[in-house]
């Protein structure tokens, strides 16, 4: 900007704006309503502030409506019926004034369609500096930025209650046009990514050319952010758009005759999907210059980019999950030339992507080694553990599957499919093996790099996909989740998808999942930044996904593998607080605070025993808010019966948490139906000369090796919150804890844990164990 630009501006908007109102003022309402914004986690102020900017735009009315009717609707979802916290979605306290207030409206509108397109961290970064500029410029009625934390909190506030209205349909309506209208055209990201002075000269000039529409008209010399000016100026402030290409051809939106926002086209670097390399462009030459000209296309006001004052603003463009897949297959084979939708590369290209997720998941299995502290170091210690096999359901794949591929009809074509998985099972896909369709594809680009290179990145798109189609597998819930906005991810070999690969490659590689890996993969396509580590539940634009173990079920019908999606934020019920994550509450947990009594084992051995309990329990959830998540412990008090007792063993307390439950039974095997009757009338079962049963269960690591007998079964029947803290300190003592001793101590024992399920009795649980391969030991939980 020229030295006088903040009285110019000043100028130019006094023109515009001779009147304003900047914030209502309304004694005890304002105070409820700057506490209910807090709550929600934007400011009252924060939201004055961008309203004083964004707020002046005027909104037409077709998307004003639009965006009402989807946003109003607000849902309130508990995790569980007496649970503190629930999941709410939709209007919250930002989007309840707005629909109050035109200022605020606008406001929202416009920050909804930039949070859903550009990372919201370099997002509000660029909007604090440009508030910053305006008011050291001395703009009139600027105010300094409200700060970086507060405006990132804000956007995320916004997005979290606007996420129900798809921006990407309004991408995808620009995106065609333009591929309509430009000969070579390809989209890129640089399409959508506003530039920081862009962002700066925009913030001012669209407002001011909305009201001077007869005599000021703004100029943007670069294509890049193209889409999103277009969404910006046309369809939310009703401005008409001029592109001109680069052989003086126009596409318009809206009047051509009458334009307000010049575009002047240039071509960018295609999308990470492309198969052929992408090459490598200065980013400096590509941001744009955006200009205010008069009547007489004079410039008034210049904003141009400065990159030693301004930090990039990243794009994170977001899709549906519903037709995810399709739209990535549409860039990848539209990057370098046109691929008519009808092409039945696309159909093939599906099907691959199918078969490959059902012959990998054939070969999932549970991670379960043993990670010990030696030496002050993790490390993964390898045991003789039994193989334990994640058996995914084809169904769950081909749910998965329609879901995110459900624009190109016929691709799931369950025959066509089969046919895949069994050529794959004999020799993994390449360049030799792909279909017709395929190959045809890949000859029609250019020749320039060979044509095994292209089929390489052409296949390793496909296992991208098909690792996704098979992640979004473990989601129950699927259908449910077509709304759910994901990031554009780029796709890269490495965690997850490496060993996913390396399974695609190699029919013998098994894929070993973590406890967590699905949970913080589904992360990667909804949030950008990290979670807790102590996170069993994180949010963002809207949505939730948490493990199953939380909850109040018996751990047999709880199923560790699967990860919930729900729509909504977490909120206190009581306070109407909102917060993104749930972690598991700060007290520590380790061997110490499970160890509550040093009391004597008491074991029965001989030829039966009487299933039954040695306690019963009874749990309070506890609650407790950190700055970025609400804290979640559960409390066990537990009370011993007389045999129990006649041990010393006295009443007792514990804490347990909802992500070590999960580490906890991803550990575990459960027991298959048996057929038998396994209720409470159930009478002795056999032990035999390699088992006993305990009274209770050992809370002393050291007492393991005083017992020889391979099985030990605890005594926890029919008390769903006994068997939760028996599992939770047999796996932590018999797996853990006796690990730390594997490298000095060879004959130390680690023990399997198996939980019995309500479908299998007593003296079947110990047949089941015995028949499991292998020596091992184990601690059987009744």
């Amino acid at each position: 900007m020229p030295f006088n630009a903040g009285i110019q501006i000043s100028f130019e908007l006094a023109k515009a704006f001779p009147i304003r109102s900047m914030v209502e003022n309304g004694g005890s309402r304002l105070l409820k309503l700057a506490r209910d914004l807090r709550m929600s986690g934007s400011d009252i102020v924060v939201e004055a502030d961008l309203a004083e900017v964004f707020g002046r735009g005027k909104i037409i009315h077709e998307m004003e409506e639009s965006f009402r009717e989807v946003v109003k609707i607000q849902k309130f979802t508990y995790l569980r019926n007496d649970c503190e916290v629930s999941l709410d979605s939709g209007a919250g306290p930002t989007i309840l004034y707005a629909l109050r207030s035109n200022q605020h409206f606008s406001t929202v509108i416009q920050l909804s369609l930039l949070g859903w397109t550009h990372d919201r961290s370099s997002l509000a970064r660029a909007i604090d500096q440009a508030l910053v500029r305006r008011f050291e410029e001395g703009v009139a009625g600027a105010s300094s930025s409200p700060g970086y934390e507060g405006i990132v909190n804000t956007l995320a506030a916004c997005s979290s209650q606007s996420s129900a209205f798809a921006w990407s349909h309004y991408i995808h309506l620009v995106d065609l046009k333009l591929q309509e209208s430009i000969p070579g055209y390809h989209y890129s990201p640089d399409l959508i990514k506003l530039s920081p002075a862009a962002l700066t000269g925009a913030m001012d000039y669209l407002y001011i050319v909305q009201q001077l529409r007869d005599s000021r008209k703004i100029t943007i010399s670069s294509a890049m952010g193209s889409i999103t000016f277009v969404i910006w100026a046309h369809y939310i402030l009703g401005l008409n758009v001029l592109i001109t290409t680069e052989d003086s051809s126009t596409i318009a939106f809206g009047d051509e005759h009458t334009p307000h926002v010049l575009i002047g086209w240039s071509k960018l670097n295609p999308s990470s999907a492309s198969i052929l390399p992408v090459p490598h462009h200065d980013e400096n030459k590509l941001h744009p210059s955006i200009r205010l000209l008069d009547e007489d296309m004079s410039v008034i006001l210049d904003s141009s980019p400065d990159p030693e004052r301004w930090t990039e603003i990243a794009v994170d463009t977001r899709y549906p999950l519903l037709g995810y897949g399709a739209a990535y297959l549409h860039r990848m084979f539209n990057a370098n030339i046109v691929t008519d939708r009808s092409d039945p590369v696309y159909q093939e290209s599906v099907r691959l992507i199918i078969a490959m997720a059902i012959w990998v998941s054939y070969r999932v299995d549970r991670d379960m080694h043993i990670t010990a502290n030696v030496a002050h170091q993790a490390d993964v210690i390898e045991v003789s553990s039994p193989r334990r096999n994640l058996s995914i359901e084809v169904w769950r794949i081909l749910a998965s599957a329609e879901l995110l591929f459900s624009k190109i009809p016929g691709a799931t074509d369950t025959s066509a499919i089969n046919n895949y998985v069994a050529r794959l099972s004999k020799d993994p896909l390449d360049e030799a093996s792909l279909p017709s369709a395929c190959t045809t594809f890949l000859k029609r680009l250019p020749t320039k790099p060979r044509q095994a290179y292209l089929a390489s990145r052409y296949i390793f798109r496909l296992r991208c996909l098909a690792s996704m189609v098979l992640i979004f597998s473990f989601v129950p819930e699927i259908q449910s989740c077509s709304a759910m906005p994901l990031r554009e991810v780029d796709f890269m070999e490495v965690g997850f998808q490496h060993y996913f690969h390396k399974a695609c490659k190699d029919p013998e590689e098994r894929l070993r999942l973590r406890h967590d890996t699905v949970f913080l993969e589904i992360k990667n396509y909804l949030l950008r930044s990290s979670v807790p580590a102590n996170a069993f539940l994180y949010c963002e634009f809207g949505w939730s996904v948490f493990f199953d173990t939380f909850g109040d079920r018996d751990l047999t019908r709880v199923k560790p593998e699967l990860i919930h999606v729900w729509e909504g934020v977490p909120t206190n019920r009581r306070t109407m607080e909102r917060k993104p994550f749930l972690c598991d509450g700060g007290i520590s947990q380790n061997p110490q605070s499970l160890r509550t009594m040093d009391d004597d084992i008491q074991l029965i051995r001989g030829r039966e025993y009487l299933p039954r309990s040695s306690a019963t329990a009874s749990w309070t959830d506890y609650w407790s808010t950190g700055a970025q998540a609400f804290e979640y412990s559960m409390y066990y008090r537990v009370v011993p019966k007389q045999e129990w007792r006649e041990n010393g063993r006295e009443p007792s307390q514990v804490f347990t948490f909802c992500k070590g439950r999960q580490a906890m039974l991803w550990e575990t095997f459960t027991t298959t139906a048996c057929g038998h009757i396994s209720d409470d009338s159930e009478g002795p079962s056999k032990l035999g000369m390699d088992a006993a049963a305990v009274v209770g269960w050992i809370t002393d690591q050291s007492k393991f090796e005083e017992i020889p007998e391979r099985f030990l079964i605890c005594l926890t029947k029919g008390e769903p919150e006994i068997r939760w803290l028996a599992a939770n300190t047999s796996v932590f003592l018999g797996r853990r804890c006796e690990a730390i001793d594997i490298p000095t101590r060879p004959e130390a024992r680690v023990r399997e844990v198996m939980l019995r399920t309500e479908d299998c009795c007593a003296s079947c649980l110990l047949e089941q164990a015995a028949a499991v391969p292998g020596n091992h030991y184990w601690i059987l939980i009744l």
